[in-house]
């Protein structure tokens, strides 16, 4: 495995003691392309010791639907399955808190070394944070979602996608190597786990803490997200760069789920559309505008969310963004809508009506469409923060991506010009960029769009 991808968030030496390697799994759902668990696996065969795999279970603080629990936790079973025919133990573990349930797992595993995989998220960093000044053991982050490890494409927040742009490409050709495969382990435990089933989770997580919040239309888990890959690059990848921004043809890869949860490796899905442009060169610009969306524009928002902890408020939009903004906070509004008004796609607006309606019946939103509806929540609510907090609990909830960098960056964007630049005083809006209905009638044959989804 790549030593870049590697962070040492301590510098404890290993303990003589130690019984086992301990993977703290999260962000990357996923057996293959794992170069969290492959360090892990890595360092227990040096030590000659078993191989842990956890997952800390928990509900939700009211910003997630339970179909997202669903897909998460089915993504797991075949995660579970996958390490147990490579003889190595998985655990689903449960505490008052994240930090004490892996705290109560290390002193029942006596750990040798600790290894989680990377989230810029404020509570990942946080956890991390204070299990590396916790535990007397070694404690590794490793980047395994992004293409290029987040250390190594930028030290510093980017200003927008043309700052980061080339300096990602200045390291891809380092990083788009296929990682090695996870191996059979050696080393069992004396003895198995105390830890929570998946009925355990169904009954007293997803059923009982839960609310339903939307129908999913992605089947969950690591097959379906590789089998998801290659029907994109059969069937999709072709008309990509051209048809990708129109709602009513939905030329999307539908990888997105499978990308957030991590079933599926960005670095996988760069590796196989390269490949199929290296065969069919009319492809290769279709797979140079997916590197652009799926590795520059995706991992400029991991770096926004990891270097500003205030990813999803007004504090983490720019001076120029604020200024304006407030300049024009208190400018007349045609329409206002409550947040149950807007879930229930009650506007005056038949395009806003039918995202939603999408939206609530598919768990996604086409991305075009997805900018148009943030971007509307500002005009037509008391302030640009009161819009954040709409959005926020519309995304997270309902889409079953929420919760991640991107979603974040582009509430940021739609509200506030995050990565963006000022454009011409309009009224609410002041300089942050503007869209309406008119551009859609204009790029789309949006009616059909509409038609589609109010039904």
């Amino acid at each position: 495995m790549q030593s870049q991808r590697l962070h040492p968030l301590n510098d404890h030496q290993v303990p003589q003691d130690g019984a086992a390697v301990l993977y703290v799994m999260s962000r990357d759902v996923r057996v293959q392309d794992n170069h969290a668990l492959l360090a892990a696996q890595a360092a227990a065969t040096t030590l000659q010791l078993p191989l842990v795999v956890a997952f800390i279970a928990y509900a939700t603080s009211g910003r997630r639907a339970r179909e997202q629990f669903v897909f998460l936790y089915e993504g797991l079973k075949e995660v579970a399955s996958a390490l147990a025919e490579k003889n190595i133990s998985f655990v689903i573990r449960k505490g008052e808190t994240p930090q004490r349930a892996i705290e109560s797992l290390s002193a029942e595993v006596h750990p040798a070394a600790i290894y989680f995989d990377f989230s810029p998220l404020r509570g990942p960093v946080k956890l991390h944070a204070h299990i590396a000044a916790s535990q007397a053991v070694p404690v590794f982050e490793v980047d395994t979602h992004n293409v290029v490890p987040i250390w190594e494409a930028s030290p510093k927040q980017e200003f927008a996608a043309r700052t980061i742009r080339p300096k990602i490409h200045k390291r891809l050709n380092d990083f788009l190597v296929a990682p090695s495969t996870l191996q059979r382990h050696k080393y069992t435990l004396d003895a198995p786990l105390k830890g929570l089933s998946f009925d355990d989770v169904e009954r007293t997580i997803i059923l009982k803490q839960v609310a339903n919040g939307t129908k999913v239309a992605a089947i969950p888990g690591e097959e379906a997200a590789h089998h998801a890959l290659e029907l994109f690059i059969a069937e999709t990848l072709q008309d990509y760069a051209t048809l990708r921004n129109d709602p009513v043809d939905d030329h999307l890869s539908g990888l997105s789920p499978y990308l957030h949860y991590g079933n599926l490796s960005s670095l996988r899905v760069a590796l196989e559309v390269s490949a199929a442009a290296s065969q069919n060169p009319a492809l290769q610009t279709a797979a140079d505008t997916l590197i652009e969306e799926m590795i520059v524009r995706k991992e400029l928002s991991d770096n926004f969310c990891y270097h500003n902890a205030h990813y999803d408020s007004l504090e983490g939009a720019a001076d120029w963004a604020n200024r304006t903004l407030a300049k024009h906070e208190h400018d007349p509004r045609e329409h206002m809508y409550s947040l149950e008004q807007l879930e229930n796609a009650e506007t005056a607006d038949p395009a806003w009506n039918a995202a939603q309606h999408q939206l609530r019946a598919t768990g996604k939103m086409h991305g075009y469409m997805r900018m148009y509806w943030a971007k509307k929540v500002l005009e037509w609510t008391e302030s640009p923060q009161q819009a954040i907090e709409f959005l926020l609990y519309l995304n997270d909830f309902y889409h079953i991506d929420g919760g991640d960098p991107n979603g974040y960056v582009g509430i940021l964007w739609s509200v506030a010009g995050l990565h963006d630049r000022p454009w011409g005083e309009r009224v609410i809006f002041g300089q942050i960029r503007f869209m309406n209905y008119g551009g859609l009638k204009r790029k789309f044959a949006i009616a059909e769009y509409e038609r589609r989804w109010n039904s």
